[in-house]
């Protein structure tokens, strides 16, 4: 079989493996972690009453929810292009099985296609008379 295309598909498959080892081996834990500190809402200021207080534990609050949602959307899309970068590699590996193999048909059919013309160049070489050479 020809060698056919072959597209190097070694770095989108190392790419999928570090992103979901990343995803899976530091974002997930560290993301568990705060998970848990923040889920218990906003602590500070439990005892105060004063307005200013109360309006920067909102502002916490609500910037502690953002972050949180960010860090989900990350770790989804990081999943997603990771299983991309896979799906590509394994389409490209398969990709170049086929591509290897109609090369050996095509060469095949070349090869074919030149044997007989060849044949057909003899034949007709034998054929005229000798002395009457003619072009073919």
């Amino acid at each position: 079989m020809s060698d056919g295309i072959q597209v190097e598909t070694d770095g989108l498959n190392k790419f999928s493996g570090q992103v979901q080892d990343d995803t899976s081996r530091t974002l997930e834990p560290g993301y568990s972690d705060a998970r848990v500190s923040f889920g218990t809402g906003v602590r500070f200021g439990a005892n105060n009453a004063s307005g200013s207080v109360h309006a920067a534990k909102t502002r916490y609050a609500a910037s502690v929810e953002v972050s949180t949602a960010n860090v989900e959307e990350y770790m989804a899309a990081a999943r997603v292009l990771a299983d991309a970068a896979a799906k590509v590699a394994a389409a490209l590996d398969a990709s170049d099985s086929r591509s290897a193999g109609r090369t050996d048909w095509i060469s095949g059919a070349l090869a074919a296609a030149a044997q007989e013309a060849q044949e057909r160049r003899v034949a007709a070489e034998r054929s005229v008379a000798p002395g009457t050479a003619r072009a073919i």
